[in-house]
């Protein structure tokens, strides 16, 4: 059964590292700007549009996968990704393709996201989620250093309708001929192992958000991936405006690579310390950095900033989904993860922009540093709010 799971892991993990291709789409944006002549707003909205659409898509997608399995959300991400990239290809108006990649590509997206993790999650016991967890989502943090590189190229090639094209045809073989490895165990409950209180079988929204537990974490989730969203997309006018160095975009690799290493990170120690006490360890990189970043001067503090921005940012996401298994079970993963992501869309369509306003009224980050700051504090007071929650005698967790 093991041997099964890993090639389970394997497949969603490779599926994910194919849908981290939309991490690339500034380079894409660069081709719309150069050959069809957009300016930089309509280049980069496509690519916001997707990041809200995904995270409200995942609740469907979620329900989706849980009630038909992950097959067949997986080889509806695969054809739908690759037809809309396909279609890109074809579609030079701003409105047009924005709403195209937008709303269809997010949403056939999140169905393939939705899946990987629960369906591998399910072929192995609760000592490993979060390691598994690391495993199936780290390689989408890895695409960025991968895939934009390789559009680059393409563009250089064979122009942007060929990139969109290509690009497309590689999504939609490589995750259809994925999904065909993608499934769950015949004895579900014997290979997902011992949860925390009972199963989420059969959950609804109505008892999912009455549940404090759920909507501690969703503050939580909302709260510290938000910190990362707000800067994560802006180091290169963070190093400009602050720090004063012409080499910000430099960073945005190395934001990449600290992510994928911290994601993995973030799945051993989950498994070894539990998901409370490493999302706290996250919460403290995240605030370092936020102070390193107030306080730093010079190219050396600008890296060490970013290095454990990326840290603390990628082992929230092992951090979570492995919560989410063991306060809720896999029976619903899908479904309630899906809920819970909306905490990231909503941060990552908010933050941004925020930190973007801030910096053009103040002429530098530094409110939004401060911003950042507060919401770690809050977020690690809450870590120990449902701590003490999950400790009560009466604490509902899951579906009792």
């Amino acid at each position: 059964m093991l041997y099964r799971g890993t090639k389970v892991a394997l497949a969603g993990a490779f599926m994910n590292f194919s849908l981290g291709l939309f991490y690339a789409w500034s380079v894409f944006a660069e081709g719309l700007i150069a050959e069809l002549g957009w300016s930089r707003a309509q280049a980069v909205f496509p690519y916001t549009l997707e990041l809200l659409v995904f995270s409200i898509a995942m609740i469907f997608a979620g329900r989706f996968q849980d009630r038909m399995g992950p097959r067949r959300s997986v080889t509806i991400s695969g054809l739908f990704t690759g037809s809309t990239l396909i279609a890109c290809a074809f579609v030079t108006h701003p409105i047009g393709l924005t709403l195209l990649f937008g709303l269809l590509f997010g949403s056939a997206a999140a169905f393939g996201y939705a899946s990987a993790t629960p369906a591998a999650l399910k072929w192995f016991p609760a000592e490993k989620r979060g390691l598994i967890t690391a495993v199936v989502i780290m390689p989408m943090g890895a695409a960025a250093l991968a895939w934009s590189p390789l559009v680059k190229l393409l563009l250089g090639k064979i122009g942007l309708r060929g990139a969109f094209v290509a690009c497309g045809l590689f999504l939609m073989v490589a995750i259809t001929l994925a999904a065909r490895a993608i499934a769950v165990p015949e004895d579900q409950d014997s290979a997902a192992g011992p949860v925390e209180g009972a199963p989420a079988a059969g959950v609804n929204w109505r008892r999912l958000l009455g549940n404090p537990a759920f909507i501690l974490l969703w503050l939580m989730l909302g709260l510290s991936t938000g910190t990362g969203h707000m800067f994560a997309g802006q180091l290169a006018q963070v190093a400009r405006l602050n720090y004063q160095v012409p080499w910000g975009y430099l960073l945005v690799s190395l934001f990449a690579l600290a992510s994928t290493l911290g994601r993995l990170a973030g799945g051993l120690l989950c498994d070894r310390i539990g998901y409370l006490r490493n999302i706290r360890l996250a919460l403290l990189f995240l605030g370092g950095a936020m102070l390193v970043f107030f306080c730093g001067r010079g190219g050396p503090a600008l890296v060490a900033a970013t290095l454990l921005l990326g840290t603390g940012y990628g082992s929230l996401y092992t951090s979570f989904p492995t919560a989410t298994g063991h306060l809720f079970g896999l029976a619903d993963f899908g479904f309630v993860y899906g809920v819970l992501f909306t905490a990231m869309g909503v941060a990552g369509f908010a933050g941004p922009l925020a930190a973007a306003a801030l910096a053009d009224r103040s002429g530098n980050y530094n409110p939004a540093f401060m911003i950042g700051l507060g919401a770690v504090l809050l977020c690690f007071l809450l870590s120990y709010l449902i701590k003490r929650f999950l400790a009560a005698p009466d604490a509902v967790v899951g579906d009792k």
